[in-house]
């Protein structure tokens, strides 16, 4: 793993995740964090220059001012949008990092992250910060970063393993959830079809996400280049509405 000082670091990125549960909390007399005592978090690759990366060539498009809507179909809430904007490039909250901030909206619920694009074609995020109503209900934070999604198109059978300490901060309770984790991305089919109300896509590749320590959690993506994520499925089902990625 490679850490990266404010100086050193130049970052790009986007989106959303939730956090699940897993070990036991560690028992600590301090309060714990997941960052370095030099201010840094540990990323798997070098972080890509935003100037000399392609949007349209990316399936992870994060230029500041793109926007995507989504049609969100939920089991347990019913069927409403959410709206994701890429604010730009800041430095993430107690860290001594830069990564690019990425605005997630739904009916009462706002979600903030700060994510990286490595130059392995990685997407990976720093922190999340989670509000309902304008109030901050939960931070989470990761070391190493935590893999959001892939900007590069792999081939068929390609999979990578991420194991991250995950550190959740829930301030309605005081809760604070420290665990560890196994994630593991694989991509299963490249240049499907996949139709949403946005239109039809030919070239999208399908990208799975599992836990490696907790069978049954799965997450697929349909992702295509220039554009990013078009459908996800797993705990729920989202279909891209509408689209404008920028250019650089």
């Amino acid at each position: 793993m490679k850490r990266w000082g404010l100086a050193a670091l130049v970052a790009v990125a986007c989106w959303t995740g939730c956090g699940e549960g897993g070990s036991l909390p560690r028992q600590s007399q301090e309060q714990p964090t997941t960052t370095n005592p030099d201010g840094t978090v540990d990323l798997p690759g070098d972080p890509v220059d935003p100037d000399t990366e392609e949007p349209f060539t990316s399936l992870w498009p994060l230029t500041k001012g793109s926007t995507w809507t989504y049609r969100i179909t939920d089991p347990k809430k019913g069927t409403f949008e959410k709206r994701v904007e890429v604010l730009g490039e800041q430095t993430v909250p107690e860290t001594s990092m830069k990564a690019t901030a990425v605005r997630s909206i739904q009916p009462h619920q706002e979600e903030l992250s700060w994510q990286i694009t490595d130059v392995n074609g990685l997407v990976v995020r720093l922190r999340e910060e989670d509000r309902e109503d304008n109030t901050l209900e939960k931070v989470t934070t990761w070391n190493p970063a935590t893999v959001k999604s892939i900007a590069r198109e792999q081939p068929v059978g390609w999979s990578y393993t991420s194991d991250i300490r995950e550190l959740e901060k829930h301030f309605d309770d005081g809760e604070v959830k420290d665990q560890d984790k196994t994630y593991v991305w694989s991509v299963e089919a490249v240049n499907e079809t996949v139709t949403t109300p946005a239109g039809t896509f030919t070239n999208a590749t399908r990208v799975k996400r599992k836990r490696g320590d907790k069978p049954g959690d799965e997450r697929t993506y349909w992702l295509v280049p220039g554009i990013g994520k078009v459908k996800e499925t797993g705990e729920r089902l989202e279909e891209l509405v509408s689209h404008d990625v920028k250019r650089p």
